[in-house]
């Protein structure tokens, strides 16, 4: 009787468990149901409008002066003043002395020499008279203009086998030869300038002394420049001489007309690149500047400037067609800093002005 009673009690506490639970279980609220957001992804567009364009290669480069020379001394002397300091910024006219080294020892030993030739050539006419009557008349006249502080004047020329022979026994051709070379060590004592331009580098002052091979400074030529510049080879085809260049300092806002005047044959190295040299002239030009230069190319394009950071892969961009990501190969005609000139993209096209957070396929709002 008594274990019937206890199963009974069992089965009322687990009839009355269950029945608790199912009273809490029906006071729980209802889960919300979550509202399905739909994510739009609107991206803007630009129409393509095709059109020719006229190339032009943006490059920066260092002015050098088309002539310009090293001053070496080829003699040694004490430098004198020549009229003209010089001195870096002092222009000289072509033919002006640069510099002067004193030559007064070495100008009168030329001096002896010519009067000892004046001697020998008055020495033989005598003989030219007798024996060869037909040149008498032109020696007797180089002797009666000769000038031993003027330079040797060209000797009158033989008329025959015969009296080179006797001259040469005279040793006249070999004086005359050894004062000519005296003369031209002589003209080394006064240094001039080659053409019209002015002093870059100086590193003497009168009164120095300057020792044969010892640089004296720097002379250029102020008229005409070369703006040397570094084109790669993928821009090296539009390029020819003769092109029109539009040259300019961003520092002076100044600007001067250029033309290619030659391109090298030769890669550097280092940096993969053909030195173009443009020339150009005009005012407030100066040695060692930095310009730059818009190279106008001879190549006709038609297609359109698309901003660099639009390209995919270096070689694609994304368009929309009836609301769907397309990624469309282009043909790169040139790159700038920021921009890219492209072919392969038809008028109207829709060119997606992004890249980030995009692909192809997915579905797209535009914004134009």
């Amino acid at each position: 009787m008594l274990k019937r009673k206890s199963i009974l009690l069992g089965i009322l506490v687990i009839v009355g468990t269950m029945g608790l639970a199912v009273v809490f279980a029906g006071m729980k609220k209802a889960p919300k149901e979550k509202k399905v957001v739909s994510k739009e992804i609107i991206v803007p567009v630009q129409s393509i409008k095709n059109s020719k364009i006229d190339l032009q290669l943006s490059v920066i480069g260092n002015l050098e002066a088309r002539d310009k020379v090293e001053v070496y001394a080829e003699v040694t002397g004490i430098l004198k003043s020549a009229g003209k300091q010089f001195l870096e910024g002092v222009s000289f006219s072509k033919g002006e002395n640069l510099l002067l080294i004193q030559d007064d020892t070495y100008r009168a030993e030329v001096y002896s020499k010519r009067s000892s030739f004046m001697t020998e050539i008055a020495s033989v006419l005598p003989d030219l008279k007798f024996d060869y009557p037909e040149s008498y008349s032109a020696w007797e006249k180089y002797l009666q203009e000769f000038d031993v502080e003027n330079t040797l004047a060209p000797i009158p020329s033989a008329q025959n086998d015969k009296e080179k022979y006797f001259l040469a026994g005279k040793n006249i051709y070999t004086e005359y030869y050894n004062i000519k070379s005296f003369e031209q060590q002589l003209s080394k004592y006064s240094i001039t300038a080659p053409f019209a331009g002015e002093i870059i580098e100086s590193n003497i002052k009168p009164g120095t002394l300057v020792m044969s091979g010892q640089k004296l400074g720097e002379f250029v030529n102020t008229s005409a420049y070369d703006l040397i510049v570094g084109v790669d080879l993928n821009n090296l085809e539009g390029i020819k001489v003769g092109n029109k260049v539009n040259v300019y300092s961003k520092n002076t806002n100044e600007n001067w007309a250029g033309s290619i005047r030659r391109i090298s044959k030769k890669v550097e190295s280092d940096t993969q690149m053909v030195n173009v040299y443009i020339a150009v002239v005009g005012k407030n030009l100066k040695e060692g500047m930095f310009l730059n230069a818009d190279v106008q190319l001879k190549k006709d394009v038609f297609g359109v400037e698309i901003p660099r950071k639009l390209l995919v892969d270096s070689e694609y961009v994304f368009t929309v067609n009836k609301g769907i990501i397309n990624q469309q190969k282009v043909s790169i005609v040139q790159k700038k800093e920021d921009a890219v000139i492209v072919e392969g993209l038809n008028d109207g096209v829709q060119l997606v002005l992004k890249t980030s957070g995009i692909h192809k396929g997915i579905s797209v709002n535009i914004q134009e």
